[in-house]
C-alpha cells in the first residue's frame, strides 16, 4: 500500500507502523519474523498505513518523532527535521566549551526538541523556550516532562522576543537557539503534500521573501542577550544567509554575523551571531 503511494522507503515505513503496534524496536521485529498478530491488530495496522498512503506525516500518525536519539511527541508542532539536529548539536557544541552555567533561550520551539535536548545535555544550564502557538507550548511542556527536564525549562508565549522582556530579563541571556519560519509564503502551496497539508502553516510562513521572523530576532534579541552571547539560527540556505549576513553590525542591531555552517548535503544554512560588546 505505501509503494503503491509512492511513500519513500515504504518497507521502512511498514516496519515502524507495527513497532508503534508491538511497542518495540526494529531489531526486536525482524529478530522474531515469525510472530502471529490478531486479525484486530492487523486492521489497526492497516488503517495506519491508509493515513499513511493518503499523505499523512507517519511522525503524526503514531504521534512521535525521533530527534537526536530521544522520542518527541509532535502534536500541533512542526515535525524535526534531520537539519535541525545539526543546529541543535552546534549549540551543543558552543556550549560545552564554555564554563560553567549558563542561560540559553530556544526562539521558536515548537515541540521543544531543542530546548529540551540542550536541557539534557547540560544540566548546569537554565532554558527558556519560547512560541506564539499555544498548542506547540503544550507539546513542548510534556516532552519537558517525559524527559525529565520541566523544572529547568520555563515556557514563554509570545509573538516577539520584545514581549519576554519582563520574563527573561534584559542582558540576561548567554546563548539563543532559533529554528524560525523561514519558507516564502508563495512557496509553501508547491511543497509536498505532507507537509503542505498537515503541518502547522504558522511554523512553515515566514512571509514574503521568508526572513520576517528572522529579522525581527536580529533586531529584538540583542537587548536580552549578555554582551559576548552567541545566537544560532536555521535558514532556508545560501539565499537567506547572504541577505541576513548584509544586515551585520548595522546601527541598533547589536548583533555581528560571524560565519555560516553547513547541513549535511553541503548547503550554507545556519549561522552564528554574536552579541557586540561594549566599548
Amino acid at each position: 500500500m505505501l509503494s503503491d503511494a509512492g511513500i519513500y522507503q515504504p518497507f521502512i515505513e511498514a516496519d515502524r507502523i507495527i513497532c508503534h503496534l508491538l511497542r518495540e524496536d526494529r531489531a526486536s521485529l525482524h529478530a522474531h519474523p515469525e510472530r502471529l498478530i490478531s486479525p484486530r491488530e492487523a486492521e489497526f495496522v492497516m488503517n495506519l498505513a491508509a493515513r499513511r498512503a493518503r499523505g499523512e506525516p507517519l511522525a503524526y500518525i503514531i504521534g512521535f518523532s525521533l530527534f537526536l536519539d530521544r522520542e518527541f511527541m509532535v502534536e500541533s508542532t512542526l515535525i524535526p527535521r534531520p537539519e535541525t539536529e545539526i543546529l541543535t548539536s552546534l549549540a551543543d557544541e558552543y556550549i560545552k566549551k564554555t564554563s560553567g552555567s549558563g542561560i540559553l533561550a530556544d526562539w521558536c520551539t515548537g515541540s521543544g526538541c531543542i530546548a529540551v535536548t540542550l536541557a539534557a545535555r547540560n544540566p548546569r544550564w537554565s532554558v527558556y523556550a519560547a512560541d506564539s502557538n499555544q498548542a506547540a507550548l503544550l507539546t513542548a511542556s510534556a516532552n519537558c516532562r517525559f524527559h525529565s527536564v520541566r523544572e529547568r525549562v520555563t515556557l514563554i508565549e509570545c509573538e516577539s522576543p520584545a514581549e519576554a522582556l519582563q520574563i527573561v530579563g534584559e542582558a540576561s541571556l548567554d546563548l539563543v537557539v532559533s529554528n524560525p519560519p523561514y519558507i516564502p509564503t508563495a512557496v509553501i502551496d508547491t511543497l509536498e503534500r505532507q507537509v503542505r497539508d498537515y503541518e502547522p502553516r504558522v511554523a512553515l510562513d515566514g512571509g514574503i521573501d521568508g526572513l520576517d521572523v528572522c529579522r525581527l530576532m536580529l533586531v529584538e534579541l540583542p537587548r536580552l542577550m549578555k554582551d559576548g552571547a552567541a545566537f544560532f539560527i536555521e535558514t532556508g540556505g545560501a539565499g537567506q544567509v547572504s541577505e541576513l549576513a548584509n544586515l551585520s553590525g548595522q546601527a541598533g542591531r547589536g548583533l555581528d554575523f560571524i560565519r555560516s555552517f553547513e547541513d549535511h548535503r553541503g548547503i550554507d544554512r545556519f549561522m552564528l551571531w554574536i552579541k557586540s560588546k561594549k566599548e
